[in-house]
């Protein structure tokens, strides 16, 4: 149960991070949908991840382990399916005047996500007291 509580609370965090860094997810009821989210994103991480992941290491293999991001798409493709209060929407960069859209836009955010999810979990684990 810890587990899970853990994940959703950093899940939430990420995702406002994510929106911070990219401005292209919208959640219509902010808090709530947030968290409906991070619902979603933890069953995904913690159940139907592991499963899919052994079920296509032929393809991770060939692709040298880049297929673990679009595995990791799937989670946010999930949430948009099942939600209706959350989209995401395409990445502007107004630097170079570019745009990133549909698949390439949920793979960034996806990318994103994990990312942060992964320093938010260093944090935490190094500040866990040694005994």
């Amino acid at each position: 149960m810890k587990k899970i509580l853990r994940y959703i609370i950093l899940f939430t965090f990420s995702l406002l991070t994510a929106n911070q860094i990219w401005q292209n997810l919208s959640f219509d009821k902010m808090p709530l949908s947030v968290v409906k989210v991070a619902v979603i994103l933890t069953i995904f991480e913690l159940l139907l991840k592991p499963i899919i992941k052994i079920l296509l290491i032929p393809i991770n293999i060939l692709t040298l382990g880049l297929f673990r991001m679009v595995i990791d798409t799937l989670g946010l493709y999930l949430a948009v399916f099942f939600l209706a209060d959350f989209k995401v929407g395409n990445i502007y960069i107004s630097q170079y005047n570019y745009q990133v859209n549909n698949f390439w836009a949920y793979l960034l955010s996806s990318f994103t996500i994990g990312t942060i999810l992964y320093i938010y979990n260093l944090i935490l684990r190094k500040s866990k007291p040694k005994k």
